[in-house]
């Protein structure tokens, strides 16, 4: 039941229109205190400006959905399925995937109330540094975007007050 809702919810964005990429991801989550890192794969899809869909294939099932307003996922587990409207520390998190998405990075840093820094990336693209001057509880602290020449994110870094960072290496078609 689980494939087939993700499924469903993965070609409502496909066939919403807008489609601005789509491609793999793999996901290397670090647990700072233990060192302990946790791998994962899976397809991703983005439709401008609010439709992000990431579909695993490793684990097999589990999912991270933006449909609008709302965020849903089950991860291992854990579920979440929430109206971001009514949960700033949500709503920053909802907000900085869109916009690392569309290169919009200086409102990430402005909704985080954060630091940005733009460098020289990898082939003529750019690597951008956003670091929280006072991370939300449950909120990013900060994040690592690298961009293609072309503006296409290739490469995310989510950073936890907590002490967990979670990278995302994108293959875009």
């Amino acid at each position: 039941m689980k494939k087939i809702l993700t499924f469903i919810l993965l070609l409502a964005g496909i066939s919403a229109g807008a489609q601005n990429f789509s491609g793999t991801f793999e996901q290397t989550k670090t647990l700072t205190v233990s060192k302990k890192t946790i791998k994962s794969a899976g397809e991703i899809s983005f439709t401008a400006p609010d439709q992000l869909a990431m579909l695993y294939t490793n684990p097999d099932g589990d999912f991270f959905i933006i449909d609008g307003t709302f965020l849903r996922m089950d991860m291992r587990g854990i579920t979440l399925d929430t109206d971001t409207k009514g949960n700033k520390a949500m709503l920053q998190q909802r907000n900085a995937l869109l916009y690392s998405c569309t290169g919009e990075y200086e409102k990430i840093a402005k909704e985080m109330d954060a630091e940005c820094t733009v460098s020289a990336g990898k082939n003529g693209g750019k690597h951008v540094v956003i670091k929280a001057r006072k991370p939300l509880p449950k909120a990013y602290s900060g994040i690592q975007l690298d961009y293609t020449k072309a503006g296409q994110i290739t490469r995310l870094v989510l950073e936890e007050a907590g002490g967990i960072s979670t990278e995302y290496v994108l293959h875009v078609k």
